[in-house]
């Protein structure tokens, strides 16, 4: 695809995602490659795209990088947020209002989806671009989380965390390929749960890249899978990335034959426990697709909702299409 902006090489692209503390796994070179593969799916791959931008301030020049991913829709460059995962702006600094409206008088020459974050120190959304309200879930946590990561649930989760414990329920990092097929395992009966309610579906492929990139050196202790096991068999897990001052669960998957047992509140329960106990300021359990009752269970662990903006753009033709495919989808029997 030949591109109309810059892109930033992959060593300073790699650079300011450990520089801005802000940042999160889903800003680095490595959940980009990850998520270009299979974003698709049925075999065609998106191209990562991550803009480049250059300030100078006092006669020192400071770049910004925002890693999105493109692809071509009517034939026209998207750029787009991976999944819908957080996506901001990787800069060791704060920007200043000039140089915020040199990248929002860039953004707003493309076809733009980008999530946001509610981390990051530059926030995109402006005049010019269209704003996405969304929301995330997050235990702020205290040194004491790391001996009571109970210490703020309901009653409810509290009793369910004792069942666990009192019928054998393990938690395990784990690791092998064996932990893996049982995990995917575990996603497959979650879907067919869900069923026409599944937000999303990951490919296999997604998850077995998953676990070659935890086992690589370079993002080695990026991405953990977490299991919750009872008897020898898979009762739940979760897929947890670690970057920077960010500890996140991005995936989750369980056997509905193990609630009443408390396996995922377990689960819960020790994630928080290493993630405090390895100084990490929150524990963000990311949105929840609109879903109330997986909202109201979050808020049963502590969590507190926070609300932050994405941006959207849309430009000649492609906006005209979007436009009306929007107009002739919300009919007298839609009201979505």
């Amino acid at each position: 695809m030949k591109s109309p902006v810059a892109l930033c090489p992959l060593p300073l692209w790699e650079a300011l995602a450990r520089q801005d503390s802000s940042a999160t796994f889903f800003q680095t070179p490595a959940w980009l490659r990850l998520a270009a593969a299979h974003a698709r799916g049925a075999g065609r791959s998106a191209e990562i795209a991550p803009l480049l931008f250059e300030f100078t301030r006092a006669g020192e020049t400071v770049q910004a990088c925002l890693p999105l991913l493109r692809d071509r829709r009517w034939g026209r460059l998207r750029y787009f947020s991976p999944f819908g995962t957080y996506s901001a702006l990787v800069c060791p600094r704060v920007l200043d209002d000039g140089e915020r409206a040199r990248v929002e008088a860039r953004l707003a020459s493309l076809n733009l989806h980008a999530a946001g974050s509610p981390f990051t120190r530059n926030p995109l959304p402006g005049a010019r671009l269209t704003r996405l309200p969304a929301r995330t879930q997050w235990i702020d946590l205290t040194p004491a989380h790391a001996e009571s990561p109970a210490r703020d649930w309901a009653p409810d989760p509290r009793r369910r965390l004792r069942i666990a414990r009192e019928n054998g329920v393990t938690v395990r990092a784990a690791g092998s390929p064996a932990d893996w097929d049982d995990y995917h395992g575990l996603y497959l009966k979650s879907l067919r749960r869900w069923g026409t309610g599944a937000t999303s579906v990951y490919p296999r492929a997604l998850f077995e890249a998953l676990r070659a990139a935890a086992e690589a050196p370079e993002t080695q202790g990026k991405i953990r899978l977490w299991l919750a096991g009872h008897e020898g068999k898979a009762a739940a897990g979760y897929i947890a990335f670690y970057h920077n001052d960010h500890a996140c669960i991005w995936h989750g998957a369980a056997d509905e034959a193990y609630f009443k047992l408390g396996a995922t509140q377990l689960l819960y329960h020790d994630m928080i426990a290493d993630a405090a106990g390895r100084g990490f300021p929150a524990f963000d359990l990311m949105g929840s697709g609109g879903l109330a009752a997986l909202e109201a269970f979050k808020a049963s662990l502590g969590a507190r909702t926070v609300e932050y903006d994405g941006a959207l753009n849309r430009t000649g033709l492609v906006g005209l299409l979007a436009g009306l495919r929007d107009r002739f989808s919300r009919g007298p029997h839609n009201t979505r």
